[in-house]
């Protein structure tokens, strides 16, 4: 039996579709030299790889911009998961940045309703692909289960799958 997959820090990752999500978190390691989202083009590197931007498209700058404050805004939402409180501003900043997505309800007689993109070949389209995996996970009720880590320094992304759900730390630090 193989062993099961594991992330960059030891840990567990998250089900899908919350694995996107802590993917897009992770573009961003301790070591600033390793962001994977520094330029416009590494950017669209990795959202192609992530299957959310088309070959043909195009990222421009303040499409960029945008990225780096939704990942930002993430992250900073992923640490109040981890301290366990609620944190207005952090979901405020995470909300304006998901608002550029465009996002239809679909119905549909066998699967019921659910969202989807309305857009496909632009930023919007990446933005409503992560709003719609962040709202299928918190439906699925793994969302607030996705933390970064406390410890001063480290910030990565990691699943907790803990039957409390306490936990605060990543696997590289437990």
């Amino acid at each position: 039996m193989a062993a099961p997959e594991t992330t960059a820090d030891g840990g567990i990752p998250a089900p899908a579709p919350l694995d996107l999500i802590q993917s897009l978190a992770n573009t961003l390691g301790t070591d600033p030299d390793k962001d994977q989202l520094s330029t416009r083009e590494d950017a669209a590197v990795w959202l192609r790889a992530a299957a959310l931007l088309p070959a043909q498209a195009r990222l421009g700058s303040s499409d960029h911009t945008a990225l780096l404050r939704l990942r930002e805004s993430l992250r900073a939402v992923l640490a109040a998961h981890a301290n366990g409180h609620q944190d207005a501003a952090a979901a405020a900043a995470l909300t304006k940045a998901l608002a550029d997505g465009r996002i239809v309800v679909t119905v549909d007689p066998a699967k019921g309703v659910g969202l989807a993109s309305a857009a496909r070949a632009s930023y919007s389209g990446v933005v409503a692909d992560l709003a719609v995996a962040i709202a299928e996970s918190a439906n699925a009720g793994t969302w607030p289960r996705l933390k970064s880590c406390s410890v001063a320094g480290c910030g990565v992304a990691f699943y907790d799958d803990s039957a409390e759900a306490t936990a605060t730390k990543c696997a590289a630090h437990m």
